[in-house]
């Protein structure tokens, strides 16, 4: 019998839970091939304390039902353990679900599950602060804050945040290490990413494979106005690497370092850093529960 854990963040995304959590003690309460554990988290952190205790209990799967920023919480509680994540993305943003081409709709989510095709995946960390997709500086560090802050999820809502900040923005200086080797930009922004996208099928890192030992450097200098409304639509298209702004470098230990104390982003979240960003690969740090090739 497989001992199995959901840990459900009552507040993350748009979308009503409860007819997933319904659902969810229908199918594996009522079936014998497993023991099953249901928990609804209720501050910051607590999915991550949660996922660790029933790591350290040696449960075989332990499942995060919300966004990006609860499927964070709930892998940071499984690295290096041998306790396998399994995500049924109910969040606005869900970009580690969507890299991994998990569906939205929980009942099929659910069905990965059962299936349990496990993938080992890496993870990063900036700054000692873990993440699965992306993290950076710039641009997207100023409107992940402030989306954050107004509290509006959706695409629609970021969209608009960006839109209103994109042409008051000054592209920053910033001194670039990467694995020894230095160089200098002034950028609009620097993502460094482990798996392809932010969320919402925007895909600022097309190429990145989250199980390489690689991170990939997605650097936008300075562009054109003739570019600039062309940058959008390049996200959603995948093909935001072939801009001629844009720079796309990889590396596993990467420092930036810039001119003040500013924001950073990191799996959705927000906060400040200091002048030195040091981010960091760590290979094969995560077993997660995707569809079968």
């Amino acid at each position: 019998m497989a001992r199995i854990a959901f840990i459900m963040n009552p507040i993350a995304g748009t979308k009503n839970k409860e007819a997933a959590w319904l659902y969810i003690g229908q199918v594996f309460g009522l079936s014998p091939d497993y023991e099953l554990t249901m928990y609804t988290t209720s501050c910051a952190n607590d999915g991550y304390k949660k996922a660790l205790q029933f790591a350290n209990a040696h449960y075989d799967v332990v499942v995060a039902v919300g966004g990006d920023g609860t499927v964070n919480e709930v892998a940071r509680g499984l690295l290096y353990s041998q306790t396998v994540l399994g995500i049924i993305p109910m969040g606005s943003g869900n970009g580690l679900a969507r890299h991994l081409q998990l569906p939205l709709n929980f009942r099929k989510a659910i069905e990965i599950i059962r299936a349990g095709n496990v993938q080992v995946i890496d993870a990063a960390e900036i700054n000692r602060k873990i993440f699965f997709c992306t993290a950076g500086v710039g641009f997207d560090a100023l409107i992940g804050n402030l989306f954050n802050q107004r509290g509006k999820r959706g695409l629609y809502h970021y969209i608009g945040l960006s839109t209103k900040k994109v042409l008051s923005y000054t592209p920053r200086e910033y001194l670039i290490h990467i694995d020894g080797t230095s160089l200098r930009r002034k950028a609009f922004l620097i993502t460094v990413a482990n798996a392809s996208q932010w969320g919402n099928n925007a895909y600022i890192a097309p190429e990145a494979n989250i199980s390489d030992g690689w991170l990939d450097i997605v650097i936008l200098n300075e562009y054109s106005l003739i570019e600039a409304p062309l940058l959008l639509p390049r996200l959603f298209t995948r093909s935001i690497h072939k801009a001629w702004s844009t720079e796309v470098l990889r590396g596993r230990n990467i420092r930036i370092i810039r001119t003040k104390n500013d924001y950073v982003h990191f799996d959705g979240e927000s906060a400040v850093m200091g002048k030195a960003i040091d981010i960091n690969v760590i290979p094969q740090a995560l077993k997660v529960i995707t569809p079968s090739l």
